[in-house]
């Protein structure tokens, strides 16, 4: 997939040779007359190279490839690839069939892109690991993950001067991922979607993750605190859990309902008084159009 979207911007402004190749081959023994892969022209070419800001990069995990030749008459993107791919059974696993922790990859992919596209501005926009069954808070094993990875990374940046600009982790808060929906999580805060409000617990990994962020890299606990980890004197006090109301010490939750109930009552003692104002009206106005004694038509008697 780099190869076939990141060659023409970053290499040349054209498809990889082997591509090029392959798919020629296998569309001539399918009985075709031509390629199937369309060609560009050498206008397309010089306007497609060199069009980025920088490399985006999306990275989970490390497979081990195989050749395997399909039948010429299939057609497909497995065919045309020719390679198949398997995982080691010793790497260690997560919630998601796909992805084994090798953190080891990353920093050859990284090499990679470096030697192949002259060592553009890289960001790793997305990585991270994903857990199932019952939320856990503690996620050890994913500290695992994002520590090897991100030191995978600083060796590429610092020892190898692969031209890495940014790193992001994946996610912020469990998500909806595709076709397996809730039940794999990425997130480095639990969603919890029993409680209507959603609200958002943040996993062991956020703290550490936090920490990385904050100290741009990983505090060494046998130098003692680092001063990076030590909030300092103006910091912004916690967010209050009580607040006062009328006189009253409640928390959030409570406030709100109060506020609620309160205005509420306002509500219905304004519709009263306007009720009471209407038949106060409404009686003036039937006093002042009844017809006193002295103007009534005198009758007879039989």
């Amino acid at each position: 997939m780099g190869g076939w979207f990141a060659h023409p911007i970053f290499k040349n402004g054209d498809y990889p040779e082997v591509m090029k190749t392959r798919i020629l081959e296998r569309s001539l023994a399918a009985g075709l007359s031509k390629s199937r892969l369309p060609e560009f022209t050498e206008s397309e070419k010089k306007r497609i190279n060199g069009t980025f800001d920088f490399f985006g990069f999306n990275h989970y995990t490390t497979v081990l490839a195989y050749n395997l030749n399909y039948p010429a008459f299939l057609s497909s993107y497995d065919g045309d690839k020719g390679v198949a791919t398997i995982a080691d059974s010793s790497w260690p696993g997560s919630g998601s069939f796909w992805l084994k922790v090798t953190p080891f990859g990353f920093r050859r992919i990284l090499n990679w892109l470096k030697e192949e596209y002259n060592n553009p501005p890289i960001y790793v926009t997305e990585n991270g690991v994903s857990r199932r069954g019952d939320p856990e808070l503690n996620d050890t094993d994913r500290i695992y993950y994002l520590r090897s990875y991100i030191n995978e990374a600083l060796k590429a940046a610092v020892q190898d001067k692969v031209d890495l600009r940014g790193y992001t982790v994946w996610s912020v808060m469990d998500n909806f991922e595709w076709f397996v929906g809730f039940a794999e999580r990425f997130g480095v805060h639990f969603v919890n979607r029993s409680d209507p409000s959603l609200p958002r617990i943040p996993k062991a990994l956020a703290k550490i993750y936090a920490s990385i962020v904050h100290c741009n890299g990983f505090p060494d606990p046998a130098q003692g605190p680092h001063p990076c980890l030590q909030q300092p004197e103006d910091a912004a006090s916690p967010v209050k859990t009580e607040v006062p109301f009328l006189g009253l010490l409640l928390g959030i939750t409570e406030a709100q309902t109060a506020l609620y109930v309160l205005f509420a009552l306002l509500l219905l003692g304004v519709c009263s008084l306007v009720f009471l104002l209407y038949k106060y009206c409404k009686r003036s106005k039937q006093r002042e159009t009844q017809p006193s004694q002295h103007d009534l038509s005198p009758m007879s008697s039989f």
